[in-house]
């Protein structure tokens, strides 16, 4: 029996489940529905456990991940809320105002805004 050694061309990183950030240093694994993922410390702190299983949830869905659409201005965070929020005012009786929210959510998890976020920036633009 011939044996040989192989050689890997690629490094193999580890890439968090929700941002697909290279993971250096501190990680962790979290059941994500019916697998396993690694989760970066940064996502850990902005995330509980139910909002990382969700967050999975829509991007293996609807496809993207966390920050992967990037805004220009300075406060990118408030200007897609707002641009979010309005896509309430047409929501009519013909849709499915559950539907919309999924929508909403996942569009603002692509701009880098976590569910903690959107509450508090609708709840700012409502008491406006």
């Amino acid at each position: 029996m011939y044996q040989e050694q192989i050689k890997a061309k690629k490094k193999i990183c580890l890439k968090c489940s929700i941002c697909k950030k290279e993971i250096i240093g501190k990680h962790r694994f979290v059941r994500l529905a019916i697998n396993y993922g690694v989760i970066c410390q940064e996502c850990n702190e902005i995330f509980n456990d139910a909002e990382i299983e969700l967050a999975s949830n829509l991007f293996t869905a609807f496809g993207g991940y966390f920050g992967s659409q990037k805004e220009e201005s300075s406060d990118p965070g408030i200007l897609t809320i707002k641009r979010l929020s309005k896509f309430y005012r047409y929501a009519g009786d013909n849709i499915n105002i559950n539907a919309l929210d999924v929508k909403i959510l996942h569009q603002a998890l692509l701009h880098r805004i976590s569910p903690n976020q959107i509450v508090k920036g609708l709840t700012l633009r409502i008491d406006k």
